[in-house]
């Protein structure tokens, strides 16, 4: 899988949970800029629509604030999506 599919993955999933936990855009963003993200709550939206894409690193930050905000929900990371890559240890 390429990275901007995965981006849109991370998008689409990390939507889901939080329109199913009945939270919005501004509640990510706030968790998100509280964990140290350094994306603006426009370009958040933007991602969230597929609109602008965002780095590994700024998408896995998102999914980590998605998780928190809603426990359960299961937002992969970028690795997550891409197994190929990082082998199970062992």
């Amino acid at each position: 899988m390429d990275d901007r599919t995965i981006a849109r993955t991370q998008a689409r999933l990390m939507r889901t949970a939080m329109s199913k936990a009945g939270l919005g855009t501004h509640e990510l963003w706030l968790r998100y800029a509280h964990l140290g993200g350094e994306i603006g709550e426009l370009e958040l939206d933007a991602y969230l629509h597929h609109a602008l894409y965002l780095s590994p690193r700024h998408r896995d930050c998102l999914a980590r604030a998605a998780n928190q905000l809603a426990p359960g929900s299961g937002v992969p990371c970028s690795r997550d999506l891409r197994p190929e890559e990082f082998p199970p240890d062992g």
